[in-house]
């Protein structure tokens, strides 16, 4: 259960790259001037999830200490923005009782209220198995019949990996225009894909990637009335 918010309130965030933690500090500075973040940055949790780091030795022991750590007071929320890493945490979470919110459950939300046909963009199988099951789920809360595709583009994560964020960018963008033909909404998996919707490259259809989305959930989750 979240804490109220007040000056002295903080949105914890687990990030398994630190390049989200510009994204996020310019959403707060946007949308909550005044509210403080703290931001973890735990890449071995990411590695830990490939196929077969799950059954490395204290790994779920571990992930449980990084989460109950982060929600020490005076965090009011703690945020998990790696959809690979998501549902575990998510369950962690509920076990101990802890302040949380899996950062991709409202982008999910908003697709299945949105569209039939679905498609579900990632560069990680991971992010794009926990991501089809996430919306999955939430059409089955909504009541919903929808048609969901999976595209999986694991050579572009090599480009993430390096560093070279640009080429990375530009590759995603064009499949997105590539697989728009195909559906009537698009979500991205990972929210390092999002700024590729900033590159101006016509997509006939909706686009939902979490980090704003998510952003506001949690505001509005501790109470917070966000400025714009």
């Amino acid at each position: 259960m979240s804490q109220p918010v007040d000056e002295t309130s903080v949105i914890a965030f687990l990030h398994t790259s630190d390049v989200h933690v510009a994204t996020f500090d310019a959403l707060r500075d946007r949308l909550a001037p005044d509210l403080k973040l703290h931001h973890e940055v735990r890449a071995d949790l990411l590695q830990d999830m490939m196929p077969g780091g799950c059954c490395a030795p204290g790994f779920l022991s571990g992930t449980r200490a990084v989460l109950t750590a982060l929600a020490e007071p005076p965090t009011a929320l703690v945020l998990c923005t790696c959809s690979t890493l998501g549902p575990l945490a998510e369950a962690i979470a509920e076990a101990e009782n802890l302040p949380f919110l899996r950062f991709d459950r409202p982008m999910a939300d908003a697709a299945v209220a949105q569209a039939d046909r679905i498609a579900v963009m990632g560069c990680l199988e991971g992010a794009v198995h926990a991501t089809g099951l996430l919306i999955s789920d939430a059409a089955r809360r909504a009541g919903r019949q929808i048609d969901l595709q999976t595209c999986c583009y694991p050579e572009l994560w090599d480009l993430f990996c390096d560093g070279a964020l640009a080429a990375y960018h530009a590759a995603i963008a064009e499949q997105l225009a590539k697989v728009a033909a195909t559906t009537d909404l698009i979500v991205l998996a990972q929210a390092s894909m999002a700024p590729a919707l900033m590159l101006g490259t016509e997509i006939p259809v909706p686009v939902l990637s979490s980090p704003e989305l998510g952003f506001r959930a949690a505001l509005a989750k501790i109470g917070y009335a966000a400025h714009c």
